[in-house]
């Protein structure tokens, strides 16, 4: 039975409340639509007038996000360039590739604390919603290196609100279809020296509907997509003390928990195996401490402390029922994940046209998994890494930023289980380590105008799922892997002409030691054979992004953008999955009479192949949207709007059809 969610609406409401009492007795109502206040303590990658760049740097700003209503984290990023939405199917998670690589090599930070599942190194970021980010930073290519390791393809960091007012707030509540509803809420109050943010959101829908235009299958007949249900609800809060601009201390605790269904396999391959899917626990919760000290006018010291949980369960039924649980297929599951760790940053400015930068790293993961009728299992790595990061001013327009790392993980738990036996043995352990060095040349010709080139050996040490994992009996476990090692390569341009902002890069990664899978023969049976994890990849990945942004009048506003990647899989005949070759985004936005709004916007992917063996792939498709807005008073705005307007039957993995047209309607405020 899915479970009660009241606690988190109660919440939601409450501060809504809160709002509304406060509109209705405040002076001078705030209508501005710019950010709120930007948790500065979060953000890895500081740029401002006096530094360059630091490689390909994307970001997406919290108006950005309610403009195109991108409610998860999945959909946020979509909007950036060199990065194409994907899904996998199978375990109904929204992902991202960026430039050709996936999660796992492109992690997830929060205000720049890493919160990847521990096991597999994973996010499903159709979890992660929106309503409390003020920006969304993108580094590619050659991300820097204080973020430590694991980066690369590059990182993802979601920086949180802070305020900047006595008393501020935003929310709304909205419909949709499939019985979806959506309610959340933020507020925030500095008070001298000291500040407090919270918020609450929290979203449920029923199902999707499919197109009109998708055809019934076995498992999938149509109109309503079976098993499609989802609720999220997030709770967070935050105290912080700035008795200086230089100094700043901040403690934070998040609250996620979450329950999805898994819509059946629905394509027309045999060899695809139909899961009856359900998970009806997806929780995290995180306490983590942000702290800057400012040391004289040219130095700081900055902490990240952090722990972070993540527990969840996963039920496998019989059939379409989701009641029985007896054949050999069916199970449930259980992980109880958590992680500790922090970093430690100092910076100086004190040599002469130095900016430089140190960092030291440490992450403790611990996996316990328990499948019904097994006993528990335990395992815990160790991870560290020290950085060095030096931005060196050669001239008024040329800067060099060079920087290593050197990570290493250590193995200090990985348990074993014999079915057979039903002993419970050790694998081996090995350690491994890995250098990481970096350069990029910039310049600066104007204030708005930079050119650049960035060469980056980047590296993703095996996870735990990578080396110990039988995945339900079809696998052996490899725990000698080695890192994954990438050489990034990055030819970039950003500019500024009148009302046009325009960003262009070409990219090329070659990609050695990747982990594929390699058909071996089971040592417990000569006549058969397993699957195994090893380094034998050779892949390279290549292409070119160009993002317009442009402001025609004061009424009007809009963008392109396209990336196109390619790749090469030099190691043998299978395809690489989930890369569309091209992708294409366009939008405008209009303002008439200064209250109404419209936005349209579209995005056209390729397809993409969803198996190495090239025997599913998805068609190309375009879908649009549209929404109108209008501002009604004291700060609240009316929102109605039509996503896949067309209703195109498309999907993103083969066999997993998205949903097709589908209208909403928000009421949200800003104070």
């Amino acid at each position: 039975m899915r479970r009660a969610h009241s606690n988190c609406i109660a919440i939601a409401l409450a501060i809504l409340l809160l709002a509304f009492c406060t509109a209705a007795t405040a002076e001078e109502p705030n209508t501005n639509t710019e950010n709120t206040g930007v948790f500065t303590l979060g953000d890895v990658i500081v740029e401002d007038e006096t530094e360059t760049p630091k490689g390909t740097v994307s970001r997406v700003d919290e108006e950005t996000l309610r403009r195109f209503n991108r409610d998860d984290l999945a959909e946020a990023l979509d909007l950036m360039p060199g990065v194409a939405l994907s899904r996998t199917g199978a375990r109904n998670e929204r992902t991202i590739h960026v430039r050709g690589l996936d999660l796992k090599h492109v992690p997830l930070f929060l205000d720049g604390i890493p919160i990847y599942v521990m096991y597999d190194g994973y996010s499903d970021l159709g979890r992660f919603t929106t309503f409390d980010t003020s920006q969304i930073v993108l580094s590619k290519g050659a991300a820097s290196v204080l973020y430590g390791f694991n980066t690369m393809g590059g990182a993802i960091n979601v920086i949180t609100k802070r305020p900047d007012k006595p008393f501020e707030t935003n929310g709304g509540i909205g419909m949709a279809e499939g019985d979806t509803t959506t309610t959340y809420a933020n507020f925030g109050s500095r008070q001298g020296d000291w500040y407090i943010q919270g918020g609450a959101s929290y979203v449920n829908r029923d199902y999707y509907h499919l197109s009109d235009d998708f055809d019934k299958t076995a498992a999938e007949d149509g109109d309503k997509r079976e098993n499609s249900y989802l609720t999220d609800q997030k709770i967070n809060f935050r105290i912080g003390y700035q008795p200086t601009p230089d100094d700043e201390y901040a403690f934070s605790y998040i609250k996620q928990e979450a329950e999805k269904g898994t819509p059946p396999y629905a394509g027309d391959d045999p060899t695809q195996t139909i899961r009856y899917w359900q998970w009806p626990r997806w929780d995290k919760e995180s306490f983590y401490f942000n702290s800057r000290t400012g040391l004289g006018a040219d130095s700081y010291i900055k902490t990240r402390l952090y722990y972070d949980s993540y527990k969840n369960s996963l039920f496998s039924y019989d059939d379409a029922t989701y009641t029985t649980q007896i054949r050999r297929s069916s199970f449930k599951s259980w992980y109880d994940d958590d992680t500790i760790g922090g970093s430690l940053e100092m910076g100086t400015k004190l040599l002469d046209r130095n900016d430089l930068k140190a960092a030291v790293h440490f992450k403790r993961d611990r996996h316990e998994e328990l499948d019904e009728g097994e006993p528990e299992l335990s395992f815990k790595d160790d991870y560290y890494s020290v950085a060095l990061e030096d931005t060196i001013t050669l001239t008024d327009r040329w800067h060099v930023v060079a920087g290593a790392s050197y990570d290493w993980q250590i193995a200090q738990e990985a348990e074993d289980y014999d079915s057979n036996t039903g002993i419970i043995s050790d694998f081996p352990t090995e350690d491994t380590s890995v250098f990481n060095p970096q350069i990029g040349f910039y310049h600066n010709f104007s204030d708005t105008d930079t050119a650049y080139v960035t060469i980056a050996r980047k590296s993703r040490l095996a996870s735990l799922k990578d080396r110990y994992s039988y995945r339900m009996g079809t696998a052996l476990p490899n725990p000698g892997l080695d890192p994954e090692i990438a050489v990034n390569y990055d030819v970039g341009y950003k500019g500024t002409f009148d009302n046009i902002t325009f960003q262009s890069a070409i990219f090329y990664s070659d990609v050695k030691d990747y982990i594929q899978s390699v058909v071996v023969p089971d040592p417990d049976d000569p006549t058969s054979t397993l699957n195994q994890n090893q380094n034998v990849g050779e892949v390279q990945l290549y292409g070119a992004e160009v993002d317009l942004a442009a402001r025609f009048t004061n009424s009007l506003d809009g963008g392109l953008g396209y990336t196109y990647t390619g790749w090469n899989n030099r190691s043998n005949a299978e395809k690489i999955t989930n890369i569309p070759k091209h992708k294409i985004r366009a939008y405008a936005h209009y303002t008439l009479w200064e209250k109404l709004g419209l936005t349209v916007d579209a995005d056209h992917y390729a397809g993409r192949y969803s198996s190495s063996d090239g025997n599913r792939k998805t068609r190309s498709f375009t879908i649009a949207n549209v929404k109108a807005d209008y501002a009604l008073f004291n700060g609240f705005k009316l929102e109605a709007g039509i996503n896949n307007i067309f209703d195109k039957n498309y999907e993103v993995e083969e066999g997993y059809p998205e949903e097709g047209a589908s209208f909403f309607a928000n009421v949200t405020f800003r104070y």
